[in-house]
């Protein structure tokens, strides 16, 4: 009994520890910056709304119904391309991450821009999408800017 109480003491903190990283992964805001969408990039992510609401499953319904808010992927483009998001990724210490430590090697990163759209009327939620450099796995909640969305990229 005392060998079990103190394998106890001993597993008991890793397991509260892994399940507290968990919980602080969840609400993680995966926006850096919040940038206007042109009028195309609205088109082409209503599009993948669309296409992505009409073969959606029985599943996908389900999260829909818990989550009505979808992050949807209206373009990729290059760090160097989104003006500020240089100045902003040095100071969040995202570019180690990226193969390289300074604003010229991060140049060429990947980043998404997000439309944020709700299910139930196919309108976006603001006028304004997010940048992000990071993104939950597709069809998993999210946070983009303060807003709990489900993401799916450029569809899922």
């Amino acid at each position: 009994m005392k060998q079990f109480a103190l394998s106890l003491l001993l597993v008991w903190p890793l397991i509260l520890g892994f399940f507290q990283r968990s919980a602080d992964a969840s609400t993680t805001d995966y926006a850096l910056m919040s940038a206007t969408p042109y009028n195309s990039e609205i088109a082409l992510a209503r599009e993948r709304l669309e296409k992505f609401l009409y073969k959606a499953n029985a599943k996908k319904r389900a999260i829909l119904a818990q989550t009505p808010i979808v992050a949807v992927q209206a373009t990729v483009l290059e760090a160097s391309e989104a003006g500020s998001i240089l100045r902003r990724m040095g100071r969040e210490g995202d570019f180690g991450a990226w193969g390289g430590s300074s604003p010229a090697d991060q140049a060429s990163r990947p980043v998404k821009f997000l439309l944020l759209f709700d299910s139930r009327t196919s309108q976006l939620v603001s006028d304004v999408g997010v940048l992000v450099l990071y993104t939950p796995q597709c069809g998993r909640i999210g946070v983009f800017g303060g807003v709990s969305a489900l993401y799916i990229g450029a569809g899922w």
